[in-house]
C-alpha cells in the first residue's frame, strides 16, 4: 500500500512523530500528504533571520491552511535596515494566525508593527518593554504568562507606573519592577519574578506590593536585585509571607564580602516569618575553586537555616545545592544520579567523622553511604587522635556505595 493511500489519522500520527526535515521530505511525496503536514510543519515557526521570516510570512499569506495552523511564533532575529513592506508583510501573515497560541520576539520595530493585533487564543508571550507593550497586552487579556523584558539600548522604555491592565488570566509573570506594577494587581498570579534596578524605590516595597495585590496566593517568587539590602527580605516579610519558593539573583553584584554577609545573616531573621517556605535560591557570580570550599562555607547555615523553618526541603547558594533527606542536610549532588557523586560522599563522611556534635542521624546516613566496617575504622582512628585515614568510596556492582582503603587494592 502506498503511503499516501494510508488513513488521514494515521498520517497525522506519523507525522506529529517526525522531526522538520522528515515532516518536509515527507510532504514532496504527494498533494495530499502535504495538505495533511502542514499542520505540524507550521505548528511551531522558529526563525533565526530576516530571510527566513520574510519567507515564511510570504507563505502564510498565501496558504490561509498554513496561517491557521502556526501555534507558537518566535523570532530570535532583529530585523534592522529594512523595508517597510517587510513589517507590511510580517504584519499581514500575523494577522491571519488566529490560533496563535505563543509568540516570543525580541524586536521592538516588529512588536509595533502588530501591537493593535488582537489574538483570541494567545496564552503565553514574551515581548520587549516598549510604550506599544502595555496595548498590546491590554489588546490581549487570555494571556496566561508574560515575560517582558527592557532591550538594552532601546529608548522607548516605560520609566513610570502606568494605570494597571487588568489580565484577568495572568498566571506567571516575568519582567521589571514598573511593569509588574502595571499587570499583576488584579491578576491571579501565582508566580512572579521582578527585576529591580538601580535605586529602587521605598525599600522594594512598590514591587512587592504589586506581587501582593495578586489575587492569588504567590507560591514562587524570583527576584533579581541591584545590591544586597537586608531591606529587601524585610520587605518581603510584609507582603508575601506565604512564599513556597523564593530566588534571589545578584547576578551583577560582587563576590562574597561584608554586605552579602550581612544579608544572609539576616535571613535568619527572616526565615520564621516565611511560614510556607521550601525552596531557597540565593545566587551571584562567585565562583569557588574547590568543592569543599563551597560545601564547608554553607554547611553550618544550611542546617542553621533548616532548624529555625521547617518546611525547608532545598537551599541553593552559588550553585551549591542542599536538600534534606530524614532530617539530614546535604549536598544533592551525593545522588547517584551526578557524576562528582563520590567526591561529596566523601566529603560528607569526613564531614560527620570530624563534627561529634552532629546529630545522631548524620552517622546513620554516613554508615549508609560507607558501610558498617568502613565507618568503623575511621571512627576508631579519629578517637585515636590521629587524622582521618586515606579513603576512596566505591560504587557496588549491585547499587549503593563502600568505603575503600589503599591497603585494601
Amino acid at each position: 500500500m502506498a503511503l499516501s493511500a494510508l488513513p488521514t489519522e494515521l498520517i497525522q500520527t506519523i507525522s506529529r512523530h517526525l522531526e522538520l526535515p522528515d515532516q518536509l521530505l515527507l510532504c514532496r511525496t504527494s498533494h495530499r500528504l502535504y495538505a495533511i503536514c502542514m499542520e505540524w510543519i507550521y505548528r511551531v515557526l522558529d526563525l533565526q533571520s530576516p530571510v527566513q521570516l520574510l519567507r515564511c510570512c510570504k507563505t502564510v499569506i498565501a496558504r490561509p491552511e498554513a496561517a491557521l495552523s502556526v501555534w507558537e511564533l518566535k523570532i530570535d532575529s532583529v530585523p534592522s535596515y529594512v523595508l517597510n513592506s517587510f513589517y507590511t508583510a510580517f504584519r499581514s501573515a500575523t494577522t491571519r494566525m488566529k490560533n496563535l497560541r505563543a509568540i516570543a520576539l525580541i524586536s521592538a520595530h516588529l512588536l509595533h508593527s502588530i501591537a493593535d493585533i488582537v489574538f483570541p487564543r494567545l496564552a503565553h508571550c514574551f515581548i520587549p518593554l516598549l510604550s506599544d507593550s502595555y496595548g498590546f497586552l491590554h489588546r490581549n487579556p487570555a494571556i496566561q504568562r508574560i515575560s517582558i523584558i527592557p532591550v538594552p539600548g532601546q529608548s522607548d522604555i516605560p520609566n513610570n507606573s502606568h494605570k494597571p491592565i487588568h489580565m484577568p488570566n495572568l498566571r506567571q509573570f516575568i519582567g521589571s519592577e514598573i511593569a509588574a506594577c502595571t499587570l499583576v494587581p488584579g491578576a491571579p498570579v501565582s508566580a512572579i519574578s521582578i527585576a529591580w534596578g538601580p535605586n529602587p524605590p521605598k525599600w522594594y516595597s512598590r514591587g512587592l506590593a504589586a506581587a501582593a495585590s495578586s489575587t492569588a496566593e504567590i507560591h514562587n517568587f524570583s527576584a533579581l536585585i541591584p545590591s544586597w539590602d537586608p531591606a529587601f527580605l524585610w520587605t518581603i516579610t510584609q507582603h508575601t509571607p506565604r512564599i513556597r519558593s523564593l530566588t534571589i539573583w545578584g547576578g551583577t553584584i560582587s563576590v562574597l564580602g561584608p554586605k552579602k554577609e550581612d544579608f544572609l545573616s539576616a535571613m535568619d531573621d527572616t526565615l520564621p516569618s516565611l511560614i510556607c517556605l521550601a525552596n531557597l535560591v540565593i545566587e551571584d557570580n562567585t565562583h569557588h575553586n574547590r568543592t569543599s570550599e563551597v560545601l564547608e562555607s554553607e554547611f553550618d547555615r544550611v542546617r542553621r537555616w533548616g532548624y529555625i523553618r521547617p518546611t525547608l526541603a532545598r537551599v541553593e547558594l552559588s550553585g551549591s545545592v542542599w536538600v534534606v533527606w530524614e532530617d539530614v542536610w546535604l549536598p544533592e549532588n551525593c545522588s547517584a544520579d551526578h557524576t562528582d557523586s563520590l567526591e561529596y560522599l566523601k566529603w560528607f563522611i569526613k564531614k560527620v567523622l570530624i563534627s561529634p556534635g552532629l546529630p545522631s542521624c548524620y552517622r546513620e546516613k554516613a554508615i549508609l553511604f560507607g558501610g558498617v566496617d568502613g565507618m568503623r575504622v575511621l571512627e576508631e582512628a579519629v578517637k585515636r587522635g590521629e587524622a582521618v585515614p586515606a579513603f576512596e568510596i566505591l560504587e557496588e556492582e549491585g547499587g549503593g556505595t563502600v568505603i575503600s582503603f589503599l591497603s585494601d587494592t
